[in-house]
């Protein structure tokens, strides 16, 4: 199997990380301004679809209608056509919001079947909302990866 290409036209590894699903490389390697040039230019639907694809809670909740603000019907159907559909830069960033969170869940509870399970679960934290409600909203996605950087560190209540 040929390695995806990155978007400078670099080969890197399969894709196995949330982020490197959309940035087609380990977010490591890129500046945080390299990472915004990004998600301005917009990500290939294709793209976030694979990252979706990768978490049964993602697909089961429908993130791909809550990135892009639209049905999964009108989705499908935008995808459908012959030139690659990119999302806008505000739906790029909630969807780098999403896979970094996914990332750093899993990161922190060692595996992606308890990161998905905390991500779906009503946290005392977010006053009893549920971290993937609030992914969307930057103010949210920094308070879940501020309490996803407590867990990490022990210093959550």
């Amino acid at each position: 199997m040929a390695s995806p290409k990155t978007r400078t036209g670099k080969a890197t590894p399969a894709a196995g990380r949330p982020t490197e699903y959309l940035l087609r490389t380990d977010s490591g390697q890129l500046s945080p301004v390299a990472v915004y040039k990004l998600t301005a230019k917009g990500f290939e639907l294709k793209d976030v679809q694979a990252m979706l694809s990768i978490s049964n809670l993602y697909s089961e909740k429908n993130i791909l209608s809550r990135i892009v603000g639209k049905s999964l019907r009108n989705v499908h159907r935008q995808g459908s056509s012959k030139q690659p559909v990119r999302l806008n830069s505000q739906q790029s960033a909630i969807a780098f919001q999403y896979a970094c969170v996914l990332e750093h869940a899993i990161n922190v509870f060692g595996a992606q079947k308890l990161a998905e399970e905390w991500l779906g679960r009503p946290c005392k934290y977010l006053e009893g909302d549920v971290p993937l409600d609030v992914i969307d909203n930057a103010v949210g996605f920094q308070a879940v990866q501020d309490y996803l950087k407590r867990i990490e560190y022990g210093l959550y209540h």
